[in-house]
């Protein structure tokens, strides 16, 4: 059973990137797919690269508006079941796209996705890979992965187009992290599959970023994007009801479901670097079943809260300390809350070197003083120690999420 895909490969100036992803694109679409560039204003001679490819590429230009207002349009101007969006300058791997329509025939999904690899060029001119971390996915919905850190493609994405008729547009303020954005919407309404190997080779290069409004250098990445990143998730905030966190859990008791559910959100929050609103998540999260400690799955999602992109990054803020200081003085559920979240610092800072461990011991003594030193070892001590419970949990996650109708949780637009 055959399916139509739209190709669609967004670009501005990256005419020396282009033809190397044109041709991996090329090499394995279908005779019944469509390839669209989609030039976002060039000034670097783009138009002369895709000029030989005629027959087999489309080619269509836009006044510089930016990634988004570049990929409504070329929606606007395909009609495959599925659409792909491929980047400028990365590689589509041999092989990748029998494997997730593969998946989507199998499994009947609406979303398909697999991992990728970074790589540079060296002065040989060979690709090397680089370092990259993975998330673990065998535990836990995509969604709470996705949420908690980026890392799903779109080059590595295969999409029913009608999901993206049903969530809505690419938003065009998004002048970055827009993918992300886009990704955070299908996952509320719907559930990928995802096909264990690698789709894509994600091409790292210096030079500059973002649509000519906002240019930034590569290097500067990082700073651009936890903006952007906290703009999707005050939206979440504002539109996203807790129960869909607390259906991310199964648990004896739905208050203990709700509970997990505020934990996981303030996770979320605090990756990425929302201080503001976890701690208020954390104070909620107290306020249910306050005489029943913490189950061994929501000491892990408060494990989670430094073991993002951004590690400590905002923890030394002054009001931040003040808020897991009131946490911690108020014991009980409230403490083992904070505790978690300082013994997972720990681990993440075990690849790091002993100057980030002194900025997780400091966060201990100016959250809890001696004492709150004292109790991170100990927790510490116990987590290594610890073993899975002989008796069925009493909470777990889900590793999918069950919707009430798809795309009910769609972020209104």
């Amino acid at each position: 059973m055959a399916i139509r895909i739209s190709f669609i490969v967004p670009t501005f100036n990256r005419a020396a990137y282009l033809a190397e992803a044109l041709d991996a694109i090329i090499a394995q679409a279908g005779p019944d797919d469509e390839i669209l560039v989609i030039d976002d204003g060039s000034t670097d001679g783009t138009d002369e690269i895709v000029a030989g490819y005629t027959g087999t590429v489309r080619y269509e230009r836009q006044e510089n508006a930016g990634k988004s207002v570049a990929l409504n349009r070329a929606m606007a101007l395909t009609n495959g079941e599925f659409v792909w969006i491929c980047d400028d300058d990365d590689i589509l791997l041999p092989g990748a796209v029998d494997a997730l329509v593969s998946a989507i025939l199998q499994s009947g999904s609406d979303i398909a996705f697999g991992r990728y690899y970074p790589f540079m060029l060296d002065q040989a001119g060979e690709h090397r890979r680089l370092e990259f971390h993975w998330p673990d996915l065998t535990k836990g919905s995509v969604a709470r992965h996705l949420f908690e850190d980026s890392f799903i493609m779109q080059n590595a994405a295969l999409v029913r187009r009608a999901c993206y008729h049903a969530v809505g547009e690419f938003d065009e303020t998004m002048l970055r992290s827009l993918d992300y954005e886009m990704f955070v919407r299908l996952l509320l309404a719907y559930n990928p599959i995802f096909v264990d190997r690698e789709i894509f080779a994600q091409r790292k290069h210096e030079g500059m970023r973002g649509p000519a409004t906002m240019l930034h250098d590569a290097a500067k990445s990082e700073n651009v994007w936890v903006k952007f990143d906290q703009r999707i998730f005050r939206t979440v905030d504002a539109q996203v009801p807790i129960d869909f966190f607390a259906g991310m859990f199964d648990a004896d008791d739905d208050r203990l479901a709700l509970r997990a559910g505020y934990l996981q959100r303030a996770c979320i929050f605090a990756r990425h670097l929302m201080w503001d609103l976890a701690i208020r998540d954390l104070r909620k999260a107290s306020a249910i079943l306050p005489d029943r400690p913490l189950e061994r799955e929501e000491l892990d999602i408060c494990s989670r809260f430094l073991a993002g992109k951004g590690d400590m990054a905002g923890s030394e803020d002054a009001d931040v300390r003040q808020g897991l200081r009131d946490l911690y003085r108020a014991g009980g559920v409230p403490r083992q809350s904070v505790i978690a979240i300082l013994r997972g610092g720990t681990f993440r800072l075990r690849r790091r070197q002993g100057g980030d461990v002194r900025n997780i011991l400091d966060l201990a003594y100016a959250v809890g003083g001696p004492q709150g030193l004292v109790d991170l070892a100990k927790a510490t001590v116990r987590h290594k120690r610890s073993s899975a419970p002989d008796s069925a949990p009493a909470i777990t996650e889900r590793d999918q999420l069950v919707f009430s109708g798809a795309p009910a949780m769609a972020l209104a637009r």
